[in-house]
Order: structure tokens, then C-alpha cells, then sequence
């Protein structure tokens, strides 16, 4: 904007207007310099210059802008840079040799004295022309030509070798999968994943409106209250909760203790977020560690305040809610019937949810009396498209806990952990997918002089590392950084 100002400043008023004239006499004057360079220049220099032009287009219109064209006619281009190549070395070397014997001579010519020991005697061919004196004028630097093209085609065909190599970054990386992906997706900035992503803990979110039974159904799996739960008929947790498990302690986690910290990282980029959207971030968010074994190593359980209209109607609480649905692996929507219907603004950020990959309901404090499938449909429609209906056979069910139904309680809750457990699986999956899906529509806007490089690790990691439906590809060659 800046520089169309100056350049408005700067033009004269008789441009301005009469610009079509002007443009007129510029493609004339264009023209006739072209005719004439045409007629007075020598076949040799217009194949260097055809060449020259072949050259500068490889490296920036295919190899940087346009590697999709590239990688569907490689073969092509490869040979015809190959024999270019070929060419300018070989005529490079003739022209060098002759130079190099006749500076070899006793006495050597007066015009190619001062090429003695220097760099530029590379790049001079021998002098066709006498002067007055009929003395050998200045050796021309035609060879010049030939020595930027040598490395212009040798530039373009080791680009072609570079994607057969993985990125030394992503060599020794804790996670290779993010980091070649993060590498086939640089410049497209939303779409790059946090290294955690591939390889880490599959976040499951609880969430519902207030006084749902999340908390203590948290607790229940658990096996005991986390640090900070409270519990009770109305509402208790105040806050967003993520629990670390497999801590050595049960308490929030420590401001030194980076290694449950980092399971965490989700709150603080959802903040982030909120902060950006909103201007100001969530003060209730809280990390907790919690020395739960059984799903330690696999899980990061988020637990959340009740949703309620009154507080949706805020910004950060609204943003943070959405983006924490959003971003979690998965989610269990804990819903009861004595609560009523679910708030609008709520089901609508399940709307582009997928029910049994992305999220589940769970029908919490369920009684044969108090079954009310056909009102828990019409909360569901507000969720999805309204054509899929729910049975209660395969509704996830669990029973008041209550000694007329503690041991279905129980064996709810063990039902529960098992399925949270299968849930690994799907969220990975479900990670892959997501990646996939980033590749196939950003690979041919790729851009940048490693373009193809890109483009080719984005089409391995489609083909290979993230299809669901072969097995992962395993080379030797692999760990020495080469990639076939």
C-alpha cells in the first residue's frame, strides 16, 4: 500500500493521462529492441538465452509455485534439464581447456596476462578480435554464461534428490509423524499440529449442563475424588479442570513440573485463543495431577462446568467451552433427564460432530423409570441433522448410584472404563484422518523453492504413514534419514 502511494506521487500528471498511449510506445519500443536483438545476435547466444530462460522458470515457476506440473511431468523435466546440463558443462570445458593451454604458453598472450592466477579466467573464452595494433583484444566473458547455467541446472536436478531424504530436523524428532508433517505443511499455519498431537495422551473431555453428574462421574472412574473435585446436588465445579494422570502426587500440578505440565499444554493453547478472540482469557482454568495408574499412561481427563445460557452469553466462557469441545480428542456428553433440554448455543457446537468418533452420550442417573428416549432424541436433533435417532440399546447408560442400583452402578462404570479405553484407538485414528484431510487439500498450493520436497513427503505420509488401511512402511534406510 505504501509503495502504490509513493508511485501514485511520483508518476507525472501526463502518464496518468494518457496511459494507454504510454503503454502503447512501451510494448512498441519493447518490440523493435526484441526484433533488433533477434537480427544482431548469433544463434549461440539465442540458445543461451532460450536456455537461460528454461532455467530461471525450473526454479522459480515449477519448483517454486508449481510443483504439482512438476511432479506429474518430473521424468520430462529431469532429462531435458539433464542434457542441458550436459551441454553448457561440456561446452564450458572446451572453452576452459583452450584458455587454460594458451595461458600455459611461453609467452602468453598480452589480452589474457591479467586472467593468469585469477578466478575469472573460468569464465573468458579466447579472443576472436585484433584491435588497431593488430594485438588480440580483451578475452570476452562468454563462458560466464555457461558457468551460471551449470549451476542453475545442477541446482535444479539436486532438488529433485532432496526429497528422497527426511528432513534433519524430524531425524532425532520426539515425534517423526508431526514433524514431517509439520514440514510438508509449513505456511499453512493453522493446519501445523503441536508434536504432542501424534504421540500424545488422547484428551477426553465431560461435559453437559450444570449438575449433570460429571464431576462425580470423573471421580467414580477415577476411583476416588481428584484434588480439587467437589461434588454435590447442585452446582459444584467452578472451574475447567485438566487432570494429569499417573502423577506421583494428587494435588494441582507444581510450577516446576514440566512433565505433567506439558500433558496440559491443551488449557493454556485454548486460552490462548480465548484471549485473542475476546481480549481477556479465563481466570478458572486450573491443571491438577492425580495418581490414578489405570489410565495414566494413555488419557487426560477434562472436566468442566456445567453449561448455562446465563454464562454463555460471555465471550471467554463461550470461545473457551467451544474451543475445548473443538479440540478435544473426544467427548462424553453427560446428560440428565431431570435436567431438562439442552441449551441451544450448547448442541450447537456438537452440530459438525460425528456421534460415536468425536463424541457420545452418556444418559447419567438412568432408571427404567425414568426413560425418556423420545425427549432425549429431540435434544439430540439439536445436535446433529435430525435423521439420526437414538435407541436406548445403544445409548451408554449409567444407573444412580443408590443401594437399589449399586452394583448396576458399578458395572456402568466398569463399562465405562472400557469403553474410554477403546476410545485410544478411534482418537488416533481419528488424529490421522484429520492430517490426512490437511494434505490432500493444501498439497498443490504448496509453495517455496523445496516445494516438491514437500509435496512428496505430503504424498508418502497420504499414501503411507497415514492411511488407516496398510501397515506402516519400516526401512533400514528410513533411519538413515533416506526415504523411497
Amino acid at each position: 500500500m505504501l509503495l502504490e502511494r509513493v508511485l501514485a506521487e511520483l508518476t507525472p500528471a501526463f502518464i496518468k493521462e494518457n496511459l494507454q498511449l504510454v503503454l502503447f510506445f512501451g510494448v512498441l519500443t519493447y518490440a523493435l529492441f526484441l526484433v533488433n536483438w533477434i537480427v544482431t545476435t548469433d544463434w549461440e547466444s539465442k540458445f543461451h538465452c532460450f536456455s537461460a530462460v528454461i532455467c530461471v522458470s525450473g526454479l522459480f515457476f515449477l519448483h517454486y509455485s508449481h510443483a504439482s506440473l512438476l511432479f506429474q511431468y518430473e521424468v520430462l523435466f529431469i532429462n531435458l534439464w539433464g542434457a542441458l546440463l550436459f551441454y553448457h558443462y561440456s561446452t564450458w570445458k572446451n572453452n576452459y581447456d583452450k584458455v587454460a593451454a594458451e595461458l600455459q604458453k611461453t609467452p602468453v598472450t598480452a589480452s589474457l596476462r591479467p586472467f593468469q592466477g585469477s578466478i575469472f579466467r573460468y569464465f573468458v573464452t579466447l579472443p576472436t578480435t585484433k584491435n588497431a595494433a593488430n594485438q588480440w583484444n580483451s578475452p570476452p566473458f562468454r563462458n560466464a554464461i555457461h558457468v551460471l547455467m551449470i549451476l542453475g541446472y545442477s541446482t535444479l536436478l539436486v532438488l529433485h534428490v532432496v526429497p528422497f531424504f527426511t528432513p534433519v530436523a524430524c531425524l532425532n524428532a520426539a515425534s517423526p509423524l508431526c514433524c514431517r508433517y509439520n514440514y510438508a505443511m509449513e505456511g499453512f499455519d493453522s493446519h501445523e499440529v503441536n508434536p504432542n498431537f501424534c504421540s500424545g495422551r488422547v484428551r477426553i473431555a465431560f461435559t453437559g449442563s450444570w449438575s449433570t453428574g460429571k464431576t462425580y462421574l470423573i471421580n467414580a472412574l477415577l476411583g476416588h475424588n481428584y484434588s480439587t473435585a467437589q461434588s454435590s446436588p447442585a452446582p459444584s465445579t467452578d472451574k475447567f479442570v485438566c487432570l494429569s494422570l499417573g502423577a506421583p502426587y494428587d494435588d494441582p500440578i507444581r510450577s516446576d513440573d514440566f512433565e505433567r505440565r506439558r500433558h496440559c499444554e491443551i488449557m493454556s493453547h485454548i486460552n490462548d485463543v480465548t484471549l485473542k478472540t475476546c481480549g481477556s482469557a479465563l481466570p478458572n482454568v486450573v491443571d491438577v495431577a492425580d495418581t490414578n495408574k489405570e489410565f495414566g499412561d494413555d488419557f487426560v481427563f477434562l472436566d468442566t462446568p456445567g453449561f448455562q445460557r446465563e454464562y454463555g452469553e460471555e465471550c471467554t466462557y463461550r470461545t473457551f467451552y467451544s474451543q475445548l469441545i473443538d479440540k478435544a480428542d473426544f467427548v462424553y456428553l453427560v446428560w440428565d433427564v431431570s435436567h431438562g433440554k439442552l441449551e441451544n448455543e450448547f448442541a450447537e457446537m456438537f452440530r459438525n460432530k460425528a456421534r460415536g468418533s468425536h463424541y457420545e452420550l452418556i444418559y447419567n442417573r438412568y432408571t427404567t423409570d425414568s426413560v425418556d428416549m423420545a425427549f432425549l432424541n429431540q435434544q439430540y436433533a439439536k445436535m446433529s441433522n435430525g435423521q439420526e435417532i437414538l435407541s436406548q440399546m445403544y445409548t451408554m447408560k449409567l444407573h444412580e448410584n443408590n443401594t437399589k442400583f449399586a452394583t448396576e452402578f458399578q458395572n456402568d462404570v466398569l463399562l465405562l472404563r472400557a469403553k474410554i479405553k477403546s476410545v485410544n484407538q478411534t482418537v488416533h485414528d481419528n488424529r490421522k484422518k484429520l492430517m490426512k484431510e490437511n494434505l490432500l487439500s493444501h498439497r498443490d498450493q504448496i509453495t517455496g523453492i523445496l516445494s516438491l520436497r514437500k509435496l512428496k513427503l505430503a504424498n508418502r505420509l497420504i499414501n503411507e504413514d497415514l492411511n488407516l488401511h496398510v501397515p506402516p512402511k519400516t526401512s533400514r534406510l528410513r533411519v538413515l534419514g533416506i526415504e523411497l
